[in-house]
């Protein structure tokens, strides 16, 4: 009886250790996509920012070639004001000719400085624009390296994870179904999925409490299962000579 249970035992804490691997695997591989859409979104931050200067510079030279035609328009109207002026024959056609060219004058010179603005603006988003595309240049490399390697990883766990369940499901068949039924039971109610622990030196490992002193001989005994007292995890005696550092 004794070495059956001892076996049971050996199961149970193989069988642990393995779906305390799946659980951890697991929990990796749901912050995959998390992780991956961050490493988007922070590529999309610097692609956005040259997509947006960009449309900034044409929007810009789409202005300055608007103002350039009112310009050119402006400055024909000028002309033939000019032209029209030496054919007047009065006083008041003389002075209303001037006081159209002076108007158009102003519109002229009003136009002139929207352009020459319009170029500080372009020159400015031009080099806002080199700076992130040193920064696209900078960053964007390294990002998509780095999801390469978060999503090679994934794949590699996920051949890990399909390794360990088929190695978990194998050890279930090892394990006495009362056994097993125990197990299941007790890891059911433990956040830490740790249902199965080691008593050295009369303690607990599972809570760190000592258990009653009859109860640990006959742990020694391995005759059968049992749990603790306290935390109710399945417990089985360690020898503290034995125990690893």
């Amino acid at each position: 009886m004794s070495n059956e249970v001892r076996q049971q035992i050996e199961v149970l804490v193989r069988l642990q250790g393995v779906e305390l691997e799946i659980r951890k695997i697991t929990q990796n591989l749901s912050q995959v996509d998390r992780i991956t859409s961050e490493l988007d979104a922070r590529l999309h931050e610097f692609t956005a920012a040259v997509e947006n200067s960009q449309n900034r510079i044409q929007e810009l030279m789409k202005t300055s070639r608007t103002l350039d035609a009112e310009l050119q328009m402006s400055q024909g109207r000028i002309a033939k004001s000019q032209e029209k002026l030496r054919s007047v024959k009065t006083n008041k056609e003389y002075q209303s000719g001037l006081k159209e060219i002076e108007d158009l004058g102003a519109i002229v010179s009003k136009i002139e400085d929207e352009i020459l603005a319009g170029m500080e603006q372009i020159e400015n988003v031009q080099g806002e624009l080199k700076g992130h595309e040193a920064r696209v240049a900078a960053q964007a490399g390294r990002i998509r390296a780095e999801k390469d390697a978060v999503l090679q990883e994934a794949r590699a766990a996920q051949a890990a994870l399909q390794r360990m369940e088929a190695e978990a499901a194998g050890l279930c068949d090892q394990a006495a179904s009362e056994a097993l039924a125990l197990y299941r039971r007790v890891k059911a109610k433990k956040p830490d999925g740790v249902a199965i622990v080691s008593v050295c030196n009369s303690v607990c490992r599972g809570c760190n409490v000592n258990i009653p002193p009859q109860m640990y001989n006959e742990l020694q005994r391995v005759d059968r299962l049992k749990n603790c007292p306290n935390c109710e995890r399945i417990i089985y005696w360690e020898d503290e000579e034995s125990r690893p550092e």
